[in-house]
Parts: structure tokens; C-alpha cells; sequence
């Protein structure tokens, strides 16, 4: 049975309820996220290891699933955090290891599935899942995923000019999905993303799931304002070659760059996992 206990709760009151009532107990306090005028807030989501570990990058074990040790609490979260977003970007890795998920709410926690649509409509939110963003600078991804055949889920592709022709040319003039193409040559500008989610799909929350070569991009470019962050309480290490790699990824800020957070709250499960927010 999940059991979410609060530690520690620096966010002060909010201007609201945020949360239903169920919701709210589940959690063991309230959660609001605010929102920005000029650009989307933007809030990323990451299990680790307890030295520091994202992806263990063994094939068919490379997800979350196998950090958190499918922890019920942390899916929790994850579907909380999703049913408050109006969009979840992943990169395209990330689409690749999950092949048969979708990225809302209900999926990932389906016992709270009417829980969760509540949430939405009691904040607001015009649809009853989020925009799924698919963020690949080559098209190197399958239009034919499970994703992009509901009907009820708004699903988006990101990539480069590059990107959709190689998709053009393999699926033909008329694509299975929505596609939408931005400048670069193999990656994609954090700042373009943001830009056009905002300004064509009116998102104001938008839920960053990584992959940690696309997360450290946006922290790059000082584009993430909150971090939730699951510790597992497990050891795995990065292996002979270093691979297995931590929420940053390739980022390497020298010691007068790096980026400070404030603790924003500690959450505790029996299981020994801990939960914290970091406003960055």
C-alpha cells in the first residue's frame, strides 16, 4: 500500500488548492506549480540511484522502471506530475526504451486514473491528458509507436528540417503523426522548443522527462525551473566504461557555472526512497 510521508516543506502556502482532496492525502501535502508569462515553466522529473544513476543502459532495462525498482510511490508522483503538465517532452531514447508507453498520467499510475482527470479539470486544463513532445533532431524514431494510433492523446514530433525528410521519405508525404520541424543540423535549439510550444500550443507547464542528453540542453540554456527528484536507495555504479550516466549527461559546467538549487521539500516512503524538489 502507498504511503508518502512528509519530511521537510519549504513551499509555503499556495494562493489555492492545487490538489483534490484524495490527491492531497496520497501526497501527504499540497503541490502548485506556478506558471510564466513569456515562456512555459518548465519542471523535470528524474529517478537516480544513490550514486547518481539514471539509466543502467542495458537493453530492455534501461528505463526508470529499473532504478525506482517500480516503486509505487514514485510512479505516483510521476502521474501526478503528469496530470498537472500541459505537455511531457522525452527525447527520442527515451521514446525508444518505453516502447508501448504513453506518457500520461493513467499509464504509468492507473489506479488513480479518475483521480487524475479530476485534477485536471479542477486546475483547469482543456484536455484530460498532456501534449506528448517527441524530441528527435534526425527523425530517427517510429511513427508507428502506440502513441501516435490515440486518438484521445495529442502527440507531437520535434525535429529538424533533416529530421522530417528522412521521416517523409520513409513514410511517405502523409505522416502518421504530427510533425514539426525547426532549425538545426542534428539537435534542436531548448529556446526554439519552448518558443513554439508556447506560442502554438499555449503550454504553460511543461513536464521535462529527459533523456539526460536532451535534459542537459535545457540546462544549458538555464531553462529549468524545478527538479523532482527520486532517491533509490540502491547502488549500481557506471560501469568499466563510464556509460551509465547521471540526469546532466554530457554537461560539464566549471565550479564559477554551476547551478544552485533551493530545497524545496523531502518526502520519505518505507521503502526507503526519498523525494525531493528543488526550485533551480
Amino acid at each position: 500500500m502507498m504511503e508518502i510521508k512528509t519530511l521537510y516543506d519549504g513551499t509555503g502556502v499556495p494562493p489555492s488548492p492545487s490538489l483534490t482532496k484524495i490527491l492531497r492525502a496520497a501526497y501527504d501535502g499540497e503541490l502548485f506549480l506556478g506558471d510564466s508569462s513569456e515562456r512555459p515553466l518548465i519542471f523535470a522529473n528524474f529517478v537516480q540511484t544513490v550514486d547518481g544513476i539514471v539509466s543502467l543502459k542495458v537493453p530492455g532495462k534501461s528505463g526508470g522502471a529499473e532504478i525506482s525498482g517500480r516503486n509505487e510511490e514514485d510512479m505516483f508522483i510521476m502521474g501526478l506530475l503528469r496530470a498537472l503538465a500541459d505537455a511531457v517532452m522525452i527525447g527520442e531514447d527515451t521514446f525508444r526504451n518505453a516502447p508501448g508507453h504513453i506518457w500520461t498520467a493513467d499509464c504509468v499510475y492507473p489506479g488513480f486514473e479518475k483521480e487524475f482527470h479530476a485534477l485536471r479539470k479542477h486546475v483547469g486544463k482543456g484536455t484530460l491528458h498532456p501534449l506528448n513532445v517527441v524530441v528527435s533532431g534526425m527523425g530517427h524514431i517510429d511513427l508507428d509507436h502506440t502513441l501516435f494510433r490515440q486518438e484521445e492523446i495529442r502527440s507531437l514530433v520535434l525535429t529538424t528540417h533533416q529530421g522530417a525528410a528522412h521521416l517523409q521519405q520513409r513514410y511517405g508525404a502523409t505522416l502518421p503523426a504530427t510533425v514539426r520541424a525547426l532549425p538545426g543540423d542534428a539537435t534542436l535549439s531548448p529556446s526554439d522548443m519552448v518558443a513554439l510550444l508556447h506560442a502554438d500550443y499555449g503550454i504553460k507547464l511543461l513536464l521535462h522527462e529527459g533523456g539526460p542528453t536532451l535534459f542537459s540542453s535545457f540546462l544549458k540554456q538555464s531553462l529549468v525551473d524545478e527538479l523532482f527528484l527520486t532517491m533509490a536507495p540502491q547502488i549500481v555504479g557506471r560501469g568499466w566504461t563510464g556509460k551509465r550516466p547521471a540526469f546532466s549527461g554530457p554537461l560539464g559546467l566549471a565550479p564559477e557555472q554551476a547551478m544552485w538549487g533551493t530545497l524545496l521539500s523531502v518526502k520519505w516512503a518505507k521503502s526507503g526512497h526519498l523525494f525531493l524538489r528543488y526550485r533551480l
